[in-house]
């Protein structure tokens, strides 16, 4: 059974790998996203059987997924979807003044906002990932961005490995890049991996429309000469530089895509590898759920051997098709190396905790047998901060094109030597958050500078179970500015006010704008500094989570992972994901998360 490739993936006869009769392989990895993919891919390369198990199908050739301008309609994709229902804080009433919070009526369908019809029940903040062939690199908007140097260097310091190190890191992501925008042999950049980037089309930059009359505010409301808009429309926001942390102002928009406009990263390269003549021997298994890792018995020290697993469709309960009365056909698979859990920020943690490992007193509460007691597993969860200035111009644009990327270090992180704290991207959308149905649309004068904050202070978040149901989602609570709020809404109001400053200075007949928020127009006088970072903290949301299963040294109690992204007291079981950053890396996770695939597997290989 374990032979055979399920689902609807369409590989030639040569691509057909990893049959073998027996039900055990080298390695066993659960999970395809921005790591499990090539993770899998290269341990299968280094000529490794290799099992990958997905939960969801493989919806590649669903243009909703497979364009990467359809983001939006690729996260609220019924086929792909994942609704998790989340916590800002532990206040109740904080939680109801969220503007999006999410409910379900009475008839089954959802309301969304402060004001539900009676008898709705809460669901909660809705926090969208992705259960397809590829995870959550398949339905996001594909921004491709580094992190700083220090979110690397952090787990250098913390571990004394300096493999860890900025300097180091660099050569995965020309390993894996296959860069379309720059010159071939472009210092810090890779010309023929296996992850295609693009930035968009910047010839409205020369021209004098309306959104090259607004990114020019945009320019001179970051110290930049307006004159200069076409150069830096196309500047490189991954350039191997120095001084790139400190570096601000406007620049392009890297996505992992091609020039097509196809998105590429993790199915593709699981697709490649299927279908190399090579034949490696790579076996994937859609429609798999893993419930829980298996240990050798009767071994001193907790070994993995194995995974459980249900098979069948929509068999979690955050897939809205999910039907609670259909149970999958169980099943076991066997490891002669190694367990790689690769399942993402959410369901890593759970699975480590349904199988045992995780805080003693919580495995108990559900009566989980206790394998190794690691209270950091879903534990000091980390995400990004996420807000938005978004008004509406005196009249429609008269052109379109693709968002510009903005980059600030504020005033008050000036000080701060991580350097930039926000990224933004800005052009003619409206993007408040995520909602099932997102995102509102205000028609063809909405102009929106939507920013990521970097490097918050707080990092106090938490996955933990509801119940030992494998189908169950976890409970969790993001715990929102917990620590070092007023720093972090300050940074945010700065940078609203940078680009404010860039929406009242564009001239007429665009201005004046009508502000919606965080500022609305029709109450301006009421608009202090005090009102706008409450606006800021109660509607800010994420999609960047990280950290509960984080790499740490050996002095840390709460570390789950070592250097090497071996679990602490467990032999033969690793985390590769998410998951396993101590800190959210940079704004947009997604290609750092590829690049931890690819360590992995060198590291694996290495010692194997």
């Amino acid at each position: 059974m374990l032979s055979r490739l399920v689902g609807a993936l369409v590989l030639s006869a040569a691509a057909v790998v990893g049959q073998n009769s027996s039900a055990s392989y080298d390695y066993i990895v659960v999970g395809s996203g921005a790591a499990g993919a090539p993770l899998a891919a290269n341990l299968a390369r280094g000529g490794h059987s290799v099992l990958l198990l997905e939960a969801g199908d493989d919806q590649a050739n669903n243009p909703n997924i497979s364009a990467l301008a359809n983001f939006n309609l690729a996260t609220n994709d019924e086929k792909t979807r994942w609704d998790f229902w989340t916590k800002h804080s532990d206040d109740p009433e904080r939680e109801r003044k969220y503007l999006h919070m999410v409910w379900r009526k009475t008839d089954g369908s959802f309301y969304v906002g402060v004001d539900p019809p009676e008898g709705a029940k809460q669901l909660g903040i809705w926090y969208p990932r992705a259960g397809t062939l590829g995870g959550c690199a398949m339905h996001n908007a594909g921004v491709c961005a580094l992190p700083a140097d220090a979110d690397w260097d952090i787990i250098a310091n913390k571990t004394g490995d300096k493999s860890w190190s900025a300097e180091n890191m660099r050569q995965y992501w020309t390993k894996m890049e296959k860069n379309e925008y720059l010159p071939t042999g472009t210092p810090g950049h890779g010309f023929d991996g296996w992850l295609s980037t693009t930035i968009g089309d910047t010839a409205w930059a020369t021209s004098n429309g309306d959104l090259s009359i607004m990114a020019q505010q945009l320019v001179e409301a970051t110290g930049g000469n307006r004159t200069d808009l076409a150069a830096l429309a196309r500047k490189d926001m991954n350039a191997l530089d120095p001084d790139r942390d400190q570096d601000t102002g406007v620049f392009s928009l890297a996505s992992h895509g091609d020039k097509q406009g196809r998105r590429t990263g993790s199915n593709t390269y699981l697709k490649a590898t299927l279908a190399d003549s090579a034949k490696y021997p790579l076996t994937i298994q859609l429609e798999t759920l893993v419930t829980k890792v298996l240990f050798d018995e009767k071994a001193k020290e907790p070994t993995a051997v194995g995974v459980e697993y249900m098979e069948g469709k929509s068999l979690y309960s955050a897939d809205p098709r999910y039907d609670p009365k259909v149970r999958g056909k169980p099943g076991r698979a066997y490891a002669k190396k190694e367990v790689i859990l690769s399942g993402g920020a959410f369901n890593t943690p759970q699975i480590l905790k349904l199988s045992g490992v995780g805080p003693a007193a919580e495995l108990q509460k559900f009566d989980i047998p206790l394998v190794k007691d690691l209270p950091g597993v879903g534990e000091r969860v980390a995400d990004n901060y996420e807000n938005n200035l978004l008004a509406l111009a005196s009249k429609p644009f008269n052109t379109s094109a693709g968002p510009i990327s903005v980059m600030l270090q504020t005033p008050s992180a000036a000080n701060n030597s991580y350097g930039r704290n926000i990224y933004a991207w800005c052009n003619t959308f409206a993007f408040e958050g995520y909602w099932p149905g997102y995102p509102d649309d205000y028609g063809p004068t909405e102009y929106e500078c939507a920013f990521v904050h970097m490097n918050p202070k707080s990092q106090a978040g938490s996955v933990r179970l509801r119940s030992a149901d494998p189908r169950d989602t976890p409970e969790i609570n993001l715990r929102f500015y917990e620590t070092g709020a007023d720093q972090d809404l300050t940074e945010q109001l700065e940078a609203i006010k940078t680009f404010r400053k860039a929406f009242d200075s564009a001239p007429e007949p665009i201005t004046p704008f009508k502000e919606l928020h965080p500022c609305p127009s029709t109450g301006k006088e009421e608009c202090t500094d005090a009102a706008q970072k409450e606006y800021l903290k109660l509607q800010a949301h994420s999609h960047h989570v990280t950290s509960g299963c984080a790499i740490g040294g050996d002095d840390d109690a709460m570390a789950v992972l070592d250097s090497k992204f071996r679990v602490r007291g467990v032999r033969n079981l690793r985390v590769v994901d998410g998951s396993a950053f101590p800190v959210v890396p940079g704004a947009f996770p997604v290609c750092p998360t590829m690049m931890l695939g690819e360590k992995a597997a060198e590291d694996i290989l290495a010692a194997a």
